[in-house]
């Protein structure tokens, strides 16, 4: 039986696709699994995973999901990096803004500026 997956994504983090740069994302939907499967069964194995590379470096995050504990642990570790993942992304469209602003200045005037 092929596996079915609620998310099963990879895309490339540069526009340019040549570079190294991706996130793969997957979590298996258990649904149509056997109810009766072992928990050491071999094919009772879930996939859950998150991997997110740049050009150099790549880490891979766990989230388990075999009980409460674990599964409330996996949210509150998504949700976390979620909330930092969007503040940062804010950060960097404020910081572009200011860069942008900043350029659309000439350069004349921005060095005279600095003078007075």
């Amino acid at each position: 039986m092929s596996k079915k997956y609620h998310l099963r994504r990879r895309e490339f983090l540069n526009l340019e696709p040549s570079l190294r740069a991706y996130i793969i994302a997957a979590v298996e939907d258990e649904r149509e699994k056997n109810a009766g499967a072992k928990k050491d069964d071999k094919d009772n194995f879930v996939d859950i995973s998150l991997r997110i590379a740049d050009c150099y470096n790549e880490i891979s995050l766990y989230f388990d999901l075999n009980t409460a504990d674990e599964r409330e642990n996996s949210l509150y570790k998504i949700r976390t990096l979620a909330e930092v993942i969007c503040e940062f992304k804010r950060a960097i469209e404020l910081e572009i803004e200011v860069i942008n602003a900043r350029e659309a200045i000439p350069r004349h005037e921005r060095v005279s500026a600095a003078v007075h």
